[in-house]
């Protein structure tokens, strides 16, 4: 009956139509800005964050969004700034992008700390591809209280295309620039972008989160976790998920589902989804 209802909604209302645009001050110069959908007051509320160089709008994340408000969930969904004031487009592969993961991890904070100023206290940290990797970095790198649990969807293992070698060089090159003040732009494959185009202190905070770090902070990470993938997510490196199956905590698969989990298979990933609410 759910899924019937469900499909019967997104036929006939638009995305956004119980969603509010509200805007947080990040600093003197910008301004972020995420779609709220409120619901019931009694549930923790959920921090839904979007892949890389996306947004808040992005249609993974905003038919969850929608789906979990009509399930009573208040959610957040937050489009990080990447130093661009109320972002709301993508932003370009060969764009300059001098924004760094700890930056990203600021504006987290900050939403974590407007959803406390509405009463929520309790809260469910939830990612989409890379949205999940730095959620779980966040998580690893600060010291957090209320978070009820994190929910990893399609998280990727940063697709770095190198080596552990080679990944280890360009890191020592890339600190070695930072060091001497730098401010040349690299280019390099990073994600789905092949290459981005950015600054080698914003260059170096991500490409830090190797395959290796992300699984460390799997098991170093307190808070209750669990991770839904699809089965056939294209978009994973050679033995991705049974590493992370490897790493000790649950990782449910949704059979055929690529890395958007969409058409048929939204359903089965908000089923997932609902089943691991605390």
């Amino acid at each position: 009956m759910r899924k019937a209802s469900l499909i019967l909604l997104l036929l006939t209302l638009p995305f956004f139509s119980w969603a509010e645009n509200v805007t947080l001050a990040v600093s003197k110069s910008i301004t972020a800005n995420a779609e709220y959908f409120s619901a019931e007051p009694g549930k923790p509320a959920i921090i839904l964050l979007h892949g890389f160089l996306q947004t808040g709008a992005f249609p993974t994340v905003n038919r969850l969004a929608v789906s979990l408000q009509e399930e009573g969930y208040t959610v957040l969904a937050p489009t990080l700034s990447l130093g661009i004031t109320l972002r709301k487009q993508s932003m370009a592969c060969d764009a300059i992008h001098a924004h760094t993961l700890q930056d990203d991890h600021r504006e987290i904070s900050l939403w974590i700390k407007w959803l406390r100023g509405k009463g929520f206290n309790k809260l469910i940290l939830m990612g989409h591809s890379t949205g999940s990797m730095e959620l779980l970095s966040y998580l690893h790198d600060n010291a957090v209280e209320g978070i009820e649990k994190f929910i990893g969807i399609s998280i990727v293992e940063g697709q770095l295309e190198l080596d552990p070698a080679a990944q280890q060089k360009l890191q020592k090159e890339l600190r070695q620039r930072v060091a001497k003040g730098d401010r040349s732009l690299v280019k390099h494959t990073l994600s789905y972008c092949k290459p981005i185009t950015a600054t080698a202190k914003s260059m170096l905070s991500y490409v830090e989160w190797t395959p290796d770090k992300i699984l460390d902070a799997v098991k170093k990470v307190q808070a209750p976790m669990v991770f839904i993938m699809g089965s056939k997510d294209e978009r994973l490196g050679k033995n991705w998920i049974e590493r992370l199956r490897a790493a000790g905590r649950p990782v449910h698969i949704i059979d055929g589902a690529n890395h958007f989990m969409d058409g048929e298979h939204e359903f089965s990933l908000l089923d997932q989804v609902l089943a691991e609410m605390p």
